[in-house]
């Protein structure tokens, strides 16, 4: 693993503890509902963030292996969504079911975690709304999608972004093998504006 990568993820980790040290000493002194809210969405972010970088850890360490299984992509996305709530009020995340397969093949575990990613990402730049969806291509590939109507590429965080999301979906793709072919992962700017996220699986 890069140790760049892996300095920066700690690094990020570590202040985000910090940050969760102080909401619970808040709360020590005068709970709220708010400040517990808050502070059990900032213990599953460090979750999260924990088992991407594991799982990236065991990718270049070991590598990772995809369990391939029948599942459906509707109900894959909609729990997907559910699980990683924006905690943005006006941000209005949906599922474009259009041309979407009634059975995908992969492996849900490790594109649940790549879809996570790629929805936080989203989250960080879409102005009001976010749409994931699912296609078959002629191709064959199964391509799951992430589309926010944020300002696109260009934009510039206050705070940089540790590069784990983008690496994590990268071995997520590669670990999805058929044929001789391989998943891929792309980031781009939508015609009508935005960013598009999309993972291909063969």
């Amino acid at each position: 693993m890069d140790t760049e990568l892996t300095a920066a993820v700690v690094h990020d980790i570590k202040n985000a503890l910090g940050v969760l040290e102080g909401m619970l000493a808040g709360l020590v002194q005068e709970p709220t509902r708010e400040q517990a809210v808050s502070a059990q969405d900032m213990c599953t972010s460090l979750r999260e963030r924990l088992i991407g970088f594991l799982t990236l850890y065991k990718a270049s360490s070991q590598g990772l292996v995809a369990r391939i299984d029948a599942v459906n992509p509707e109900d894959f996305l909609n729990a997907v969504v559910r699980d990683n709530p924006s905690g943005r009020a006006e941000l209005k995340v949906t599922v474009n079911t259009q041309d979407m397969p009634v059975l995908g093949f992969f492996d849900e575990n490790l594109v649940g975690l790549a879809m996570a990613a790629a929805l936080q990402n989203a989250t960080r730049f879409a102005r009001s709304a976010i749409e994931l969806g699912c296609v078959t291509e002629a191709s064959g590939e199964l391509v799951f999608s992430v589309r926010d109507d944020g300002p696109g590429l260009g934009a510039q965080e206050n705070k940089p972004s540790t590069g784990l999301g983008t690496a994590l979906c990268a071995a997520i793709a590669q670990a999805h093998q058929k044929g001789g072919r391989h998943g891929t992962v792309s980031l781009q700017d939508h015609q009508q504006g935005g960013a598009l996220f999309t993972l291909r699986l063969p």
